[in-house]
C-alpha cells in the first residue's frame, strides 16, 4: 500500500506540471507558446511603452530639405521602412535618434545615448542623415551649403568629430557592408553621374578616375570623362575612387560591398569592382538589374540567339555568376528599395507581399495599433500648435524600425521612441536582415 504523504507528494507535482503547462501554451506563439500573435484591436497604448521622448520647438520636424538620390525622380517623403541600408534616407535613424531641420536654415541630428539625448546641431538643412546597423559609432549626413551646393560629413559617434567632409550631393549611402560610402553628383553637358567611393575610417585615398579600357567589353559612351583632368573643377576636387557614369532617369545604382557596385540603365548593366584604389568593370551586358537585398542581384536579359523573348537570372551580390531562374516563377515585384527578400519570399515594412512564404508571415499590425494609441497626442498637438495640421493632417506619423523591436511616433511637438512587443514577425524580420 502506498503511504498517504507520498500520494499527497505525486499529485502536487502532477497537479504543478499541469498548471505550467496550461500557462507556457496560452503565452503567444512569439514567445514559445501555441496561441497567436496579439492582434491589432487587442494592441493599446499599455502594449508600447515609451523608452524616450523629447519635444520639439514649433517650426521643428523630422523632415529632410529635398532628399533625393540619383535614382529617384522626385523627392520621396520616406518616414522609415527597415532601417536597411539600400533604403532612401530616412530622418529615422535605426533606433539610435532622428534628423531635424528648423527656422533659418539650422538643423540638427539628435541621438539616445546612455538614457539621455546628445544633439548634434549643423549651421545648414539637412538633406540626408544615416546609420548603418554594423556601425552604429558613425553618422553619414549630406547638407544643402547654398544653391546647389552639398557638403557630406562623416562623424565619429558620440563624440561628434568629423572624420572627413566632402563637395559632394544631394546624396550619400554606406555600402551594404558598412566599410565605405558612396558619394556623387550629376555634372557636365552631358548630365553624366560622377561617384566617389570614401572609407568609412581614415583620410580618402588619392583620387583616381575609371578609364573604362576593360578588354572585350563595350567602350564607353562618348564625351564621358576619362581622366581626372577632364571633370569639372568640384569633380577634380572630390577625393576618392571616383566613376562618371551616363545617367537618365530611371537608371539605377547599388554598392553591396565596399569593393562592388552595380549599374543598371537604359542602354544596359555593369557590374564594377575596387582594385588597386581605381574602379574597373568586371562585367556588362544588354536588360536591367532589379536588386534583390540583402543576397542577390535579379537580371532580366534578352534570350541568346536563336531563342526570342527576355529570360531572368540570379546571382550573388560579391561577383558576376548568373544561374536561370525558370519561367515559371512568379514575377518579381517591382524593383523597389523597400523589399527584403529571403530565399523564396520577399516582403515590405508597409505589409507587401510575394510568393507563399511571406503569406505565410503574420501580418503587419502594428503601424495602424501605433497610429490608433498615438492619436490622442496628435490631436492635443494639433490643437495647440497650427502647424501640425499641415505636417500630419491624418494623423502621427509612424516609423517602424521592427529589426531593432523599436518605432518611432511624431504626434506633431514631439517624438517618441517606443519599444515593440515581441511577435514572430519582428523575429523573422531580424533573421532575413541580420549581418
Amino acid at each position: 500500500m502506498i503511504p498517504t504523504k507520498y500520494l499527497i507528494a505525486t499529485l502536487f507535482i502532477a497537479g504543478m506540471l499541469l498548471l505550467v503547462a496550461i500557462v507556457q501554451g496560452l503565452r503567444p506563439a512569439s514567445g514559445g507558446g501555441i496561441v497567436a500573435d496579439v492582434p491589432a484591436s487587442v494592441l493599446g497604448l499599455d502594449s508600447f511603452p515609451v523608452e524616450a521622448s523629447t519635444r520639439l520647438e514649433d517650426g521643428w520636424s523630422p523632415r529632410f530639405k529635398g532628399a533625393q538620390d540619383p535614382d529617384q525622380s522626385e523627392p520621396w517623403p520616406f518616414e522609415g521602412g527597415f532601417g536597411a541600408p539600400w533604403e532612401p534616407a530616412s530622418p529615422y535613424l535605426l533606433d539610435q535618434g532622428f534628423a531635424v531641420n528648423g527656422p533659418q536654415g539650422r538643423s540638427e541630428v539628435k541621438l539616445w545615448r546612455g538614457l539621455e539625448w546628445r544633439s548634434y546641431r549643423f549651421d545648414s538643412p539637412l538633406v540626408s542623415a544615416r546609420m548603418d546597423a554594423r556601425r552604429t559609432d558613425r553618422l553619414l549626413v549630406t547638407l544643402a551649403t547654398g544653391p546647389q551646393r552639398f557638403e557630406t560629413e562623416l562623424l565619429a559617434i558620440p563624440e561628434g568629430r568629423v572624420l572627413w567632409s566632402v563637395m559632394a550631393g544631394p546624396w550619400s549611402r554606406f555600402a551594404w557592408d558598412g566599410r565605405a560610402v558612396l558619394v556623387g553628383f550629376i555634372e557636365g553637358a552631358d548630365r553624366h553621374l560622377l561617384l566617389s567611393s570614401l572609407p568609412m575610417d581614415g583620410e580618402p585615398p588619392e583620387a583616381s578616375l575609371a578609364a573604362w579600357d576593360e578588354k572585350g567589353l563595350p567602350p564607353p559612351a562618348k564625351g564621358l570623362p576619362l581622366k581626372v583632368e577632364q571633370l569639372s573643377d568640384d569633380g577634380r576636387d572630390l577625393p576618392g575612387a571616383k566613376l562618371a557614369v551616363p545617367w537618365q532617369e530611371g537608371d539605377r545604382l547599388w554598392m553591396t560591398q565596399a569593393d562592388r557596385l552595380w549599374i543598371s540603365s537604359r542602354s544596359g548593366w555593369s557590374a564594377w569592382k575596387l582594385e588597386d584604389r581605381r574602379w574597373r568593370r568586371e562585367a556588362a551586358g544588354m536588360g536591367v538589374l532589379d536588386a534583390q537585398p540583402p543576397a542577390r542581384m535579379g537580371l532580366t536579359a534578352p534570350q541568346p540567339l536563336p531563342a526570342e523573348g527576355m529570360a531572368r537570372s540570379l546571382g550573388p551580390t560579391d561577383q558576376v555568376r548568373w544561374t536561370p531562374v525558370s519561367a515559371e516563377e512568379p514575377s518579381w515585384p517591382a524593383c523597389d528599395p523597400a523589399w527584403v527578400w529571403g530565399e523564396g519570399s520577399a516582403f515590405t515594412a508597409w505589409d507587401g507581399r510575394w510568393r507563399p512564404f511571406a503569406e505565410a508571415l503574420p501580418p503587419e499590425r502594428q503601424r495602424a495599433a501605433l497610429a490608433m494609441a498615438f492619436k490622442p497626442d496628435w490631436l492635443s498637438a494639433k490643437a495647440l500648435r497650427k502647424s501640425v495640421a499641415g505636417w500630419l493632417p491624418a494623423g502621427p506619423e509612424v516609423a517602424l524600425r521592427e529589426a531593432q523591436d523599436r518605432a518611432w511616433i511624431w504626434v506633431g511637438d514631439r517624438v517618441l521612441l517606443v519599444k515593440l512587443p515581441e511577435l514572430a514577425r519582428s523575429r523573422r524580420v531580424r533573421k532575413m536582415l541580420s549581418p
